[in-house]
């Protein structure tokens, strides 16, 4: 039986955010010099990310990496207590406009107030709704791609061991399946 290197898939993970980061900070920030275009910009930041993935994928099936998991259930990660809070999360106190004095500003000041608390509680409660939706979808997704999606690129590995060709075709095709819908949102709202 042949030695296999197992790559862990919490550093990978980890490794894999810093580099999505860094990289599109990169090509934003000096795209901006260059006035690029939203569009150039992220089709520049994912074709640098797509290299890096096809690079990692290719090195790795050569010398027959195998991925460990060590991230356990991706649910397993979330306090749900934290996003059941956010229901019932209420205006901050502030100072309420001045609508004038007397009985009639009373009135119309609480019911102002009512109004604005009302407005503001529901639009913190939509943000903070929307913002964990997008979160949990973001690291779901993630979650997928660096373990699941790689654990099955990586299970080729014992085919490819040594093999550069195979390897790089291997990698290709996979680089090109999971990058792939990204150009093509990129295309479709470049159209737009």
């Amino acid at each position: 039986m042949r030695n296999r290197t197992f790559v862990d898939s919490k550093s990978t993970f980890i490794v894999s955010l810093i580099v999505i980061i860094l990289t599109v900070l990169s090509v934003w920030l000096l795209g901006l010099g260059k006035h690029h275009t939203m569009i150039e910009n992220s089709l520049l930041s994912t074709a640098i990310l797509s290299s890096a993935f096809f690079l990692f994928i290719a090195i790795g099936l050569y010398g027959g990496y195998k991925l460990k998991d060590n991230l356990g259930r991706i649910t397993d990660k979330f306090d749900w207590k934290k996003i059941e809070h956010l229901k019932s999360l209420d205006s901050p106190n502030s100072d309420m406009p001045d609508v004038g004095d007397g009985i009639v500003g009373i009135i119309f000041g609480v019911i102002l107030w009512l109004i604005i608390s009302f407005v503001i509680s529901f639009l913190l409660w939509v943000f903070g709704a929307i913002l964990w939706i997008i979160v949990l979808l973001f690291i779901g997704m993630l979650y997928w791609i660096f373990f699941r999606a790689l654990r099955l690129v990586f299970k080729k590995s014992s085919d490819c061991r040594g093999q550069f060709d195979r390897s790089v075709m291997f990698a290709f095709f996979y680089t090109i399946l999971y990058s792939s819908w990204v150009f093509g949102i990129i295309y479709i709202a470049s159209r737009n």
